[in-house]
């Protein structure tokens, strides 16, 4: 009975896990033009399959939108100044933003699971974020300097305008969509067994 219910919880974890990367192929395709920065959706997938299936899957979901983002040409300008140094930047950008809000979400959740939720949901882009900002400075921030030049524009205002941006806006966003998302699967599995 025992070995059962063990075969049982793996086939549900890897359905669970199939799905969730189903949902990270069709987020990873969904892009908001907000204030001049193209914002995907799919880092809330990310966090909320780091919540429920643990720091492995988090990191695991961000492998797909990762090739999203080669596949569709989003990193070619990256790519002709460092190849090597954009696959690795987003690369490890996506898999310890994952990572963390799993990490995150796994420390704090006997307190507080919302709370919990929100801290990770507020780690990912910090984490994301963060490792971009810091890909570009050790590969390509000579480059940079001068695409900043050639525009006219401060290197600082280049990249704080548009990493800057793209952390509020990803923030904002995760810090209300991953907490109400969470409750409403919370409400939904509590109804399933009543």
């Amino acid at each position: 009975m025992k070995h059962r219910k063990e075969q049982h919880e793996l086939v549900k974890r890897l359905v669970l896990v199939g799905l969730f990367t189903a949902l990270t192929v069709v987020f990873g395709f969904i892009k908001i033009p907000i204030m001049g920065v193209t914002v995907k959706m799919d880092l809330p997938v990310v966090i909320l399959g780091a919540v429920i299936l643990g720091p492995v899957a988090g990191a695991w979901l961000t492998v797909i939108p990762t090739i999203i983002t080669f596949v569709t040409g989003e990193a070619a300008l990256f790519m002709t100044y460092s190849p090597f140094g954009t696959f690795l930047t987003l690369f490890l950008k996506g898999v310890l933003a994952g990572l963390a809000a799993g990490l995150v979400y796994k420390a704090l959740c006997k307190k507080h699971p919302i709370g919990a939720v929100t801290c990770a949901a507020a780690v990912a882009p910090v984490v994301n974020s963060g490792i971009f900002l810091l890909g570009c400075y050790v590969f390509i921030w000579e480059h940079l300097v001068v695409l900043a030049e050639q525009s006219q524009v401060s290197i600082f205002v280049l990249i704080l305008g548009l990493v800057l941006i793209n952390f509020v806006i990803e923030l904002v966003m995760n810090v209300i969509l991953c907490p109400t998302i969470y409750r409403v699967l919370q409400s939904a599995s509590r109804g399933k067994r009543a």
